[in-house]
């Protein structure tokens, strides 16, 4: 009982404002923070197939598409496993290309692993809801705050996962998820209209100089 009085009281103390009004606290307290290891295809018979996430499946709005690089893994078998993507997962870039946000998709089919130069964020409880609202601070401006104090490293830039699990996020009440639920809708909507603006300008053209 007094380790966990204890444990409270520690939680407390680490709470915040990330605005005025809006409480604060530790991602870690809040969501395992993981990051895989470099797995690479094993030209063997046997083993499993995976799908791996990539930079190039993750759209600025919405769901991680299906990953299209497929490896097949045997020796490394229950290392895979253990960075295994589930669904509502958040995967976010930190090297090379920082900030990159996407979240697994709760009809994901087969095996998906992310690539090494991505963090999973997987919460506690409540995932579909804490990864959006999650999400949608990571892209608002405190979010890329946080991102731009971390990053380091001179020739490839790079966020340290453990520094990256110690940051402050909101405190995801029942307001905070409703208000990211509908930012998250609206930014998808808005996206889908860019790509059909940019598809019709496509067809437009087509019809240069063909009277």
């Amino acid at each position: 009982m007094a380790k966990k009085a204890v444990e409270r009281s520690q939680r407390v103390e680490r709470k915040q404002e990330i605005a005025p009004g809006v409480a604060a606290v530790v991602l870690i307290d809040e969501a395992r923070i993981l990051r895989a290891p470099l797995l690479k295809n094993e030209n063997t018979r046997g083993g499993d197939v995976y799908n791996v996430a990539s930079i190039a499946d993750m759209d600025d709005y919405g769901y991680l598409k299906t990953p299209k690089k497929e490896i097949r893994v045997k020796a490394n078998l229950a290392r895979a496993e253990k960075y295994r993507l589930e669904a509502d997962d958040v995967l976010l870039t930190i090297v090379g290309t920082i900030g990159k946000i996407s979240i697994v998709p709760s009809d994901l089919s087969g095996k998906w692993i992310p690539t090494s130069n991505m963090l999973i964020v997987r919460f506690k409880d409540e995932r579909a809801d804490k990864a959006i609202a999650f999400t949608m601070f990571m892209k608002s401006e405190y979010g890329r705050a946080i991102l731009a104090k971390l990053t380091h490293g001179k020739t490839i830039p790079i966020i340290s996962k453990k520094a990256f699990a110690r940051t402050f996020i909101p405190e995801l009440t029942s307001a905070v998820k409703k208000e990211s639920k509908l930012l998250f809708s609206k930014e998808e909507k808005l996206y889908l209209k860019r790509e059909e603006l940019v598809a019709q300008a496509e067809e437009l053209r087509k019809d240069y100089l063909k009277g």
